[in-house]
C-alpha cells in the first residue's frame, strides 16, 4: 500500500506540474496577442490541460501527500513543517478547485465568443488577470509546500540558541 501511494503521488506530481508549465508557456507564446482566434485556440489548449492533469493530480498529489503524512512517522504535534504544508495543500486544492479552474472555463468561453465576434471582448482582459493572480498565488504556495517538504525546518526559535549553547 505504500509503494502504491507513494506511485500515486508521484504520478500526481506530474500531471500537477505538467499542467501548470505548458499553461504558463502558453500564455507567453501568446503573450500580449490581441487576436481573438489565437487567444481561443490557446484557451481550449489551457481549459484542457487545466481539466485533464492539472485539476486531478492536484488532488492526487495532495490526497496521497496527506495519506502518506497522517500514516507516516511524522505526527503532525511534532513537526510544524507538517502542519504548515498540509494547511498550505488544503488552501491549493481549494484555490485550484473552486476558484481557479471555474477562472479557467469563464476566460475560455470568454475568448470563445471574443473568436466567434472577430475581436477580444473587453471582459476578457480583467478576468485573464483574475485568472493570472490566482494562478500565481497557487504556484507560490506550491513552491513554499515543496519547500517546507525539502528542508522540513522546525519554526522554533529557541533551537538556534539551544545549539550555541551546546558548542
Amino acid at each position: 500500500m505504500k509503494k502504491t501511494t507513494k506511485l500515486l503521488h508521484l504520478i500526481g506530481l506530474g500531471m500537477f506540474l505538467g499542467g501548470i508549465l505548458p499553461s504558463i508557456v502558453m500564455n507567453s507564446v501568446v503573450g500580449a496577442s490581441t487576436d481573438a482566434v489565437l487567444i481561443y485556440h490557446q484557451r481550449l489548449f489551457v481549459s484542457a490541460i487545466t481539466w485533464a492533469l492539472t485539476i486531478p493530480g492536484m488532488w492526487i498529489l495532495i490526497v496521497t501527500g496527506s495519506l502518506t503524512a497522517l500514516a507516516g512517522k511524522y505526527r503532525l504535534v511534532e513537526h510544524r513543517w507538517l502542519i504548515a504544508k498540509l494547511a498550505l495543500a488544503a488552501f491549493i486544492l481549494i484555490n485550484g478547485t473552486f476558484i481557479l479552474a471555474p477562472l479557467v472555463s469563464q476566460v475560455t468561453s470568454i475568448a470563445e465568443h471574443s473568436a466567434l465576434q472577430g475581436q477580444l471582448l473587453p471582459t476578457y482582459m480583467p478576468l485573464k488577470a483574475k485568472e493570472d493572480m490566482y494562478g500565481i498565488v497557487n504556484f507560490i504556495m506550491l513552491i513554499i509546500a515543496f519547500i517546507l517538504a525539502i528542508y522540513k525546518p522546525s519554526f522554533r526559535r529557541a533551537q538556534g540558541v539551544q545549539a550555541k549553547q551546546r558548542a
